[in-house]
């Protein structure tokens, strides 16, 4: 029996390394040979970093197949490659990831090459100032490594709704940001370097090969991460829509824990067992403020905020810690199967 995964993220390595070091036969199906940390991608994008690239097989499990190739379509029992070869699995963990929209928005720093393409610019006009539209995490660590890297950089958002978020703002603030609040704007509308930090989207390829997906075209799961009515296929990463827990988000911290667990149920229905439902419950989120200075929030398992933070320099020091702890998970899943674990929350 073989396992094949789309998608060399978080999600995609983390369920690889976890079923080839069970000795289960896995192919792993990526256009390029590389992994990116890209929680590291606001660095790059300002030139503070010179890449977010790690070699594939630095965090890949040496046992895994690799079959360098995009997917166009997903069929019940095949799969087909870019080249126009068809490719048979028996199970499928679906972890293609996100990216941006193909919207004429401004710049992103969704993927490597938009992070490119926005330090290209940045290098062309050395002097502009730059707007970030946005102040989730992505716009927040963007504005601190802009600053960082000497540019005149002002926000522009809505009010935000939580703690964590005013508090970094009134750092950047501090730091000479530009903070407009209160506005929303369309990034297409402005004027000069605009960087759109709002959001992000998923490849069309679960809706194109006709499986079931969500209005913003995420792979519908269950609490197995199993597709209905499409049981030798699951999903995991920002790719799929969970309904239950709620309060998942977007994030490296929740990739891991479902790649993990989406190869726990294939290891179990192995064993004619059906698995066991996905629980995961938060415990900090990190942000990177930019000239070696971060916040550390505390969370309650469902990604509300405690009331306990730590910041400024010593905030910088857990923020990196954990950045490095990320790709340290997915090198320890190699070196023996089962040894990554995560909180299950309430």
């Amino acid at each position: 029996m073989t396992t094949t995964v789309l998608g060399a993220g978080y999600a995609g390595v983390m369920a690889a390394n976890r079923l080839a070091g069970r000795g289960e036969e896995v192919v792993l199906v990526t256009p390029n040979p590389w992994f990116v940390e890209r929680i590291r991608l606001h660095r790059v994008a300002t030139g503070l970093r010179e890449s977010a690239r790690l070699d594939l097989e630095t965090v890949l499990n040496p046992a895994v197949e690799v079959v360098p190739s995009a997917v166009t379509k997903i069929g019940d029992d095949q799969i087909q490659l870019a080249s126009g070869e068809n490719l048979p699995y028996d199970t499928l963990v679906y972890a293609v990831g996100s990216g941006a929209s193909d919207e004429n928005r401004g710049y992103r720093i969704v993927s490597e090459p938009e992070a490119e393409r926005l330090r290209a610019a940045l290098a062309e006009a050395p002097d502009a100032p730059v707007t970030i539209v946005g102040a989730g995490l992505t716009g927040v660590e963007l504005a601190g490594a802009l600053r960082e890297a000497g540019r005149a950089v002002k926000l522009v958002s809505t009010a935000p709704n939580r703690r964590a978020i005013q508090a970094h703002l009134r750092f950047l603030a501090k730091q000479g940001v530009e903070i407009e609040l209160g506005r929303h704007v369309d990034p297409a509308e402005l004027d000069g370097l605009v960087v759109d930090t709002t959001g992000f989207t998923v490849p069309g390829l679960a809706a194109d090969s006709g499986l079931p997906v969500d209005e913003f075209g995420r792979l519908l799961v269950d609490e197995r991460l199993t597709v209905p009515g499409h049981p030798n296929i699951l999903g995991a990463g920002d790719a799929v829509h969970l309904e239950s827990p709620s309060y998942l988000r977007a994030a490296c911290a929740t990739a891991l824990p479902m790649g993990a667990h989406a190869a726990d149920v294939i290891t179990a229905r192995r064993q004619g067992k059906p698995g066991e439902a996905f629980r995961m419950g938060y415990v900090l989120q990190c942000t990177d403020l930019g000239s070696g200075r971060g916040r550390v929030q505390f969370l309650h398992p469902d990604d509300t905020e405690r009331a306990i933070a730590i910041d400024g320099r010593a905030g910088g020091l857990v923020k990196e810690t954990i950045c490095r702890m990320s790709v340290r998970w997915l090198t320890q899943e190699r070196e023996r199967a089962g040894r990554y674990s995560w909180p299950t929350g309430a």
